[in-house]
């Protein structure tokens, strides 16, 4: 090794063992810091309002006590972080302390697409991602309603995985859930058919037909399968048929058959 690269390998040796140093400093100061406040975040997740920083300062208070004045090596972080994501609006937490001695709790809540009311009476929203959520006291979605023939419960908390034994079975309680969820789901991620479509009723026969806000007739869908297929085909005859016949002319607007938009007129 020339005289020139000795003296580079050296200064980069000695960056090193500066930058370990102040690493080992500042770990060891941190160690010794004590948390001097407590900042929650809730993320922006469209207005919705189903979890308030006071809420998660409750439970915070409830499981650890007052965080202010512990030294924040001692809170433990990943359990901080699961109390609140049991939470069931809560559809993910992060917890961090800064370098200013302050302990930050970030929190996204969860995003319903649909409110269901069972067979039983029950009523409960369903995720984006296919959670169960219990109803709030103090917050109501503006999500698309779902009825009807529907046997879930609150109580299973998730869709089924569509890999579980009888999902191939059409009317099967599993199946016509994760149908449900399907055309919520998509639904919501459709500002034109997020506008139009107040209500999923699942009939006695397990098709899911859908009730708008503008126009007087049902929408017969069958499953979820094929969703932009079907809402193609309807929003071109919105645009082609009902702006010419007249919205209230037919009872019912059938897209179980492919190809096809079969109507049942008043």
């Amino acid at each position: 090794m020339d005289w020139y690269g000795a003296k580079k390998h050296a200064l980069t040796l000695s960056i090193a063992l500066a930058f370990l140093i102040s690493l080992g400093f500042v770990d060891s100061r941190r160690s010794k810091m004590e948390c001097n406040d407590v900042v929650i975040r809730i993320l922006d997740t469209l207005g919705q309002s189903f979890v308030e920083p006071e809420d998660i300062h409750l439970v915070v208070l409830n499981k650890f006590g007052e965080l202010k004045g512990q030294k924040l090596s001692s809170i433990n972080i990943a359990l901080l972080e699961k109390i609140i994501d049991n939470n069931p609006f809560v559809a993910d937490a992060e917890v961090f302390s800064s370098i200013d001695g302050k302990l930050n709790i970030e929190v996204l809540q969860r995003r319903p697409v649909v409110r269901v009311v069972n067979f039983s009476n029950e009523s409960f929203y369903v995720d984006d991602e296919g959670v169960f959520m219990p109803l709030s006291e103090k917050y109501t979605a503006r999500v698309p309603l779902a009825n009807g023939y529907i046997f879930n419960r609150e109580t299973e908390l998730k869709i089924q995985d569509p890999d579980v034994k009888n999902i191939n079975d059409s009317l099967s309680p599993a199946s016509i859930m994760r149908d449900v969820y399907n055309v919520s789901l998509f639904v919501a991620q459709d500002d034109f058919w997020n506008a139009q479509i107040e209500q999923i009723y699942v009939n006695s026969n397990g098709d899911l037909e859908l009730i708008p806000r503008v126009g007087r007739h049902s929408i017969i869908l069958g499953n979820g399968k094929d969703l932009k297929e079907k809402f193609d085909r309807l929003f071109l005859f919105y645009t082609d048929g009902l702006n010419k016949a007249g919205w209230d002319k037919y009872k019912t607007i059938n897209l179980k058959f492919k190809d096809q938009v079969v109507c049942t007129k008043k």
